[in-house]
């Protein structure tokens, strides 16, 4: 959104730092410490944006055998052309990990479409303000626009409704470490901790639910 002057991924680089937050610290995390009868992971993501996050998720499932349900919203979905412009090529590590990023672009919204044997997807066009979960989730990605340009996405009302529907032992994770943030989510009842960031931040949160 280049009116609000703010960049999708962190300029010290979109692939470390999806990989550091939401990999590593988020999924890898929950399915080392939780994922105990080796069930399916429900994943929530707030904000679609490139779809590095649900690749990476994607990636990960296919390596680890992990069956993920992952549910997405994103209010203003950049078209594939967008996308490619964007230059996401030297990070696939292999051709079929550009075919599976198009395929997650080109799956419909507003329904569910299943990847791959190990992955499906359910996109909404919408806003948080406006989304109804409707699922227990084992993660949470929160990777919203920054407080600078979107306070209303890290208050009480937005973060409310998404923590309610998460999971014993779900884990929900963002790049963000103000204390705002971490004092919401721990009025919440969830165990906060303040961990090592990626590349180029200190650090960031990561909270669970126990």
């Amino acid at each position: 959104m280049e009116e609000w002057d703010e960049y999708y991924h962190s300029m010290h680089g979109a692939y470390n730092e999806a990989v550091h937050v939401y990999i590593q610290s988020g999924l890898n995390f929950w399915n080392s410490n939780y994922n105990l009868d080796n069930t399916k992971c429900r994943i929530f993501e707030m904000g679609f944006g490139t779809g590095l996050n649900t690749l990476l998720s994607l990636e990960s499932a296919n390596e680890q055998n992990l069956n993920i349900q992952y549910e997405t919203i994103e209010p203003f979905p950049l078209d594939y052309q967008e996308i490619k412009d964007l230059n996401f090529e030297p990070f696939f590590n292999q051709k079929k990990s550009e075919a599976l990023f198009k395929k997650l672009h080109l799956a419909p919204w507003e329904q569910t479409s299943q990847i791959n044997e190990h992955f499906n997807i359910l996109k909404k066009k919408t806003t948080l303000s406006d989304f109804n979960p409707q699922t227990n989730y084992d993660l949470i990605y929160y990777d919203a626009f920054g407080s600078r340009v979107q306070p209303e996405m890290w208050s009480e009302e937005a973060l409310l409704p998404l923590i309610e529907s998460l999971a014993y032992q779900g884990v929900f994770v963002t790049y963000s470490a103000k204390g705002s943030v971490r004092r919401i989510l721990e009025s919440f009842g969830l165990n906060v901790f303040r961990i090592q960031g990626p590349p180029g931040k200190r650090e960031m949160l990561r909270a669970i639910r126990l």
